[in-house]
C-alpha cells in the first residue's frame, strides 16, 4: 500500500494556513479559500490542516455532485456532530438551524436566519478550544448550504473559529481570502516522482511541463508508464493521460461487478456498504480490486480516494447503467428528496409522475430554506413536464425561488422560458418585481400598473414612489378603491387619496389600516404601515413600525427582501439622529443587497451611507458613496 504522501512544494501555503490557524486560536475568527485546479494538493492541505489542529475541534464536509441539488446536505454533514448544543442558541435560531437539518417539522424559509444560526451554532461548538471548519469540494456543495457557510465566513469577527475552504473553478466566495494553489515547481516535482519512480532527468521535466506540475497527474501518471518510457527510451503516451483519464483507466480494467458496485456507490454518494452491495447484487470481494489499485477505501463504508475517482466511474458507465443504479437507488433510500432526484436522473423524456414528485422535494427544499436547491429541482421538474402551461408555472416558480435564493440571473432566465410557453398575470408580476429590485423601477412601473390584482397595484404604488410619480401614486389609489376592504387597500388607496388633495377620506382609510397593526406578521406589512404612518405626519409611530419591519424580516420568511427593508430601517436611524447605527445597519443591507444581486437597493444603502457621511463631515466618505450611488442610479453618472 501507498505511504502517506508529503507534501512537496507547499510550505508557503502550509504556512499561510498555520498562521490562519494561530490567528483564529488567539480569538481572531480567519476564514480561506484554498482554490485549485483537481489534484493539485488542495485536499492534502486541508487534511493536514485538520491533523494539526489539536486541540481544536474539527467540523467536516464534503461537497458532491449528486447532493449538489440536496437544500442543507452539506450542512447536515458538517454540524451534525455539534446538534446537541443547537439549545444553547435564540429560539428563533435553533428553530430554523433545527428545520433546516430535518430535526423539526416546522422549518422556516428565512435564508438569513438560518445562516445567522450556522454562525451561532459554530460559535457554540468553539466555545471549549477553539473550531476548525474543512469544506472540501466547496464548487459541489448545496447552494442552501455554501450561502449560510458564506454568510458565518464574514462574519467569524472575534471568534475562535477557523474555516477552510476548498474550491475548484470559478465557484465565487465573495469578501474571503484566497489562497491560489499553482503546479509544483521543478526540484519539488522532481522530489515526487523520486519517490515513485525516478524517471530520467529529460523524462521528469517533460512531464512537469505536460501536467503544469499537478501533484495527482503526475504521481498517477508515473505509475502507468512503462520502464521504457520512464528511462527515456520509449516515446511519453500522447496525449498524457491526466486527469479524470488517470483514473479512468484504472477503472475501465476492474472486473464488472467491481465496476458496478463502484457506480452504486458515486451515485449513492452516503458510502453505505450494505446498500450498495445490495443494489449491485455483489458480494464485498468484488471491491477488493478496487481496493487494491487505491480507489476506494473499504471499511464500514466506502470512501473513494479523491473525488476524480467517483468522476471516472461515473463517466466510465453506460448511460443506460447509470439509469437503471439510479432506479434502484430510488427504489431503496429513504429520504423523499434523494429519491426524487433518483427517480429524475432515471427518467427518458418526460413524466409528470417524476415532475410531481420532484416539484415536492423543491416545496421541502424551500420550507428550509434552500431556495436555490428548490429553483435547481423545479427546472428539472419543469424539463420533466409534459403540459406546457403546468411546464411555464413550475418555470415561475424557480425563477421566484432563485431571486429569493439570490440568483437573479437565474431567475430572470427561467421567467424568460415561463413567458415563452404562457403568459399568465402571477408572470408579469415577478417580471415587475425583478425590475423593481434590479433594473429600472420607471419600467417596473409600467408593467406592473396593467395588473388587476390588489398585489399588483401595491407593487405598482412602490414603483412609483421610487421614481417618485405623484400622478400613477393617485391613479393607483383610485383603483384599490374599487377592491373591498383590507389593511393593504387602505393604505394604497389611503395614499393616493393623500396625494389627490382628498386628505379627509385619506386620513379615515390610513387611520383604519393602522388600527389592524395588531393583526401584521410581515415585515412587508409593517413597511406599509409605516407609510401609513408617515402620511398621518406620526414620525414616532412610522420609526416603530420600520423597527417592527426589521425584527420581522430577521425572524419570519421575507427572503431574500431583508436588504430592502434594512433600507427603511437604516434611513429611520438616520432620521432619528442614531448615525452610527443607521451606517451599521446600511452597510450591513449593503452587503447582502450586492449578495443577492439586488442593484437598487445597492444605490440605496450606498445613498445613506454618503448621507451620513456628509452628516459627519466626512466629505471622501460622502463623495465615494454618492458617486457610486448615482452609478446604479444614473448610469451616464459614472462617465
Amino acid at each position: 500500500m501507498r505511504q502517506k504522501d508529503n507534501l512537496y512544494g507547499r510550505a508557503d501555503e502550509q504556512t499561510t494556513i498555520s498562521a490562519t490557524l494561530a490567528d483564529a486560536a488567539r480569538g481572531e475568527g480567519r476564514a480561506l479559500v484554498v482554490r485549485g485546479e483537481a489534484g493539485i494538493g488542495k485536499s492534502a492541505l486541508l487534511e493536514r490542516a485538520a491533523s494539526a489542529a489539536k486541540p481544536m475541534r474539527v467540523l467536516r464536509a464534503t461537497g458532491t455532485e449528486s447532493e449538489s441539488g440536496l437544500a442543507f446536505a452539506a450542512l447536515h454533514q458538517l454540524l451534525w456532530p455539534v446538534t446537541g448544543r443547537l439549545d444553547a442558541l435564540p429560539e428563533p435560531q435553533r428553530d430554523a438551524v433545527a428545520g433546516a437539518l430535518g430535526l423539526a417539522a416546522t422549518r422556516s424559509d428565512d435564508r438569513f436566519l438560518v445562516s445567522a444560526g450556522v454562525l451561532s451554532l459554530l460559535i457554540e461548538a468553539a466555545a471549549d478550544h477553539g473550531l476548525l471548519v474543512v469544506a472540501d469540494d466547496f464548487q459541489w456543495i448545496d447552494r442552501a448550504s455554501a450561502d449560510a457557510l458564506l454568510f458565518a465566513a464574514r462574519r467569524l469577527g472575534s471568534e475562535r473559529i477557523a474555516m477552510l475552504l476548498a474550491v475548484r473553478g470559478e465557484a465565487p466566495t465573495p469578501g474571503l481570502p484566497e489562497l491560489s494553489l499553482k503546479g509544483l515547481d521543478q526540484d519539488s516535482a522532481t522530489a515526487l516522482l523520486a519517490e515513485r519512480a525516478a524517471p530520467a532527468q529529460e523524462v521528469g521535466a517533460r512531464l512537469v511541463e505536460l501536467t503544469g506540475g499537478n501533484p495527482l497527474a503526475l504521481r498517477e501518471t508515473v505509475e502507468l508508464l512503462t520502464p521504457d518510457q520512464l528511462a527515456g527510451r520509449a516515446a511519453l503516451p500522447e496525449p498524457l493521460p491526466v486527469g479524470a483519464g488517470i483514473f479512468g483507466e484504472q477503472v475501465r480494467k476492474l472486473p464488472g461487478d467491481t465496476r458496478r458496485a463502484l457506480l452504486v456507490a458515486a451515485l449513492e454518494n452516503g458510502g453505505d456498504l450494505e446498500l450498495v452491495l445490495d443494489i449491485a447484487g455483489a458480494e464485498v470481494h468484488a471491491l477488493r480490486p478496487a481496493e487494491n489499485a487505491e480507489l476506494v477505501t473499504v471499511g464500514s463504508a466506502i470512501r473513494f480516494r479523491h473525488p476524480l475517482v467517483r468522476s471516472a466511474v461515473h463517466a466510465a458507465a453506460s448511460a443506460a447503467d447509470r439509469r437503471e443504479a439510479h432506479l434502484a437507488l430510488a427504489a431503496r433510500v429513504r429520504d423523499p428528496d434523494r429519491r426524487a432526484w433518483h427517480r429524475a436522473a432515471a427518467t427518458v423524456g418526460q413524466d409528470e409522475e417524476v415532475a410531481a414528485e420532484l416539484t415536492a422535494s423543491a416545496e421541502r427544499a424551500r420550507e428550509r430554506g434552500g431556495y436555490a436547491d428548490a429553483s435547481a429541482a423545479l427546472v428539472r421538474a419543469a424539463e420533466l413536464t409534459p403540459d406546457p402551461e403546468a411546464r411555464a408555472v413550475r418555470l415561475a416558480a424557480a425563477a421566484t425561488s432563485a431571486w429569493l435564493g439570490g440568483r437573479p440571473g437565474q431567475a430572470e432566465s427561467c421567467l424568460a422560458e415561463a413567458r415563452s410557453l404562457a403568459e399568465r398575470p402571477e408572470f408579469a408580476q415577478l417580471r415587475g418585481r425583478f425590475e423593481l429590485n434590479s433594473g429600472d423601477a420607471a419600467e417596473a412601473l409600467r408593467i406592473l400598473r396593467t395588473g388587476e390584482s390588489l398585489e399588483m397595484l401595491a407593487d405598482a404604488c412602490e414603483a412609483a414612489s421610487y421614481v417618485g410619480d405623484v400622478e400613477a401614486l393617485v391613479e393607483l389609489g383610485r383603483r384599490a378603491e374599487a377592491f373591498p376592504e383590507s389593511f393593504l387597500r387602505d393604505v394604497v388607496a389611503g395614499i393616493g387619496a393623500m396625494l389627490g388633495g382628498d386628505r379627509d377620506r385619506a386620513a379615515v382609510m390610513l387611520r383604519r389600516a393602522l388600527e389592524r397593526k395588531g393583526e401584521l406578521r410581515e415585515a412587508a406589512q409593517f413597511l406599509w404601515a409605516c407609510a401609513a404612518a408617515s402620511y398621518l405626519g406620526e414620525s414616532d409611530s412610522a420609526a416603530e413600525l420600520v423597527a417592527m419591519a426589521g425584527r420581522a424580516a430577521r425572524v419570519s420568511g421575507m427572503v431574500g427582501q431583508l436588504p430592502v427593508v434594512l433600507e427603511f430601517v437604516a434611513t429611520a436611524e438616520r432620521i432619528e439622529g442614531r448615525f452610527a447605527d443607521s451606517a451599521a445597519i446600511a452597510e450591513e443591507g449593503l452587503e447582502l443587497a450586492r449578495e443577492a444581486g439586488y442593484t437598487n437597493s445597492v444605490a440605496a444603502h450606498l445613498a445613506n451611507l454618503a448621507a451620513v457621511a456628509a452628516i459627519q463631515g466626512r466629505e471622501d466618505d460622502c463623495a465615494r458613496h454618492a458617486h457610486d450611488a448615482l452609478a446604479i442610479a444614473i448610469p451616464t453618472a459614472s462617465a
